[in-house]
């Protein structure tokens, strides 16, 4: 039998209904990927490398997973298309119904031309380091050797994100 690894993956959607995305995919990762053992709040934020109207909507959870982590992609795209996800068809960021990277897997390091684990925008990103906090702070990036306090720290982001139905910006 395989080793179970902990996965944290990030889930983020700025169409409407944005949190009717939210719950939709968690129910499917719970269906066909694995239970979901942990959520953080969900966190709106600026669109993050390009501009929309809408903001996003994201949170973390995390999950332990026997799939290797190529066939977690595959399942990952699946849930993502089973929501009407289409391919993008120009290069950068754009809206989406629904998203889900994977930012971590174990302690590993992957590297393939399709994934990369650590999520290689992780110390980039406030709205992902915000909920990574929340869950588990001192989960160390395998990477960089910082845990995910020291990363939002020392992140220069400036984009806006708050807790949704929580006005306070943070």
């Amino acid at each position: 039998m395989a080793k179970k690894e902990t996965v944290f993956l990030l889930l983020g959607s700025n169409i409407e209904p944005r949190e009717v995305y939210l719950d939709k995919v968690k129910e499917l990762i719970n269906r066909d990927i694995s239970p979901i053992d942990y959520m953080s709040c969900v966190y709106e934020s600026e669109p993050w490398g390009f501009a929309a109207e809408v903001a996003f909507v994201n949170q973390v959870v995390i999950l332990q997973t026997e799939l290797e982590p190529l066939l977690l992609l595959e399942k990952c795209k699946g849930i993502e298309q089973k929501l009407g996800r289409k391919q993008k068809v120009m290069m950068g960021y754009e809206s989406r119904i629904i998203d889900i990277d994977i930012l971590y897997y174990g302690d590993i390091i992957f590297a393939d031309e399709r994934l990369q684990i650590p999520h290689p925008q992780i110390q980039y990103r406030r709205f992902t380091l915000m909920p990574l906090v929340e869950l588990a702070s001192d989960f160390t990036h395998p990477g960089l050797r910082l845990n995910q306090k020291q990363l939002f720290e020392a992140c220069d982001d400036k984009g806006k994100v708050w807790k949704l139905n929580n006005r306070a910006v943070l």
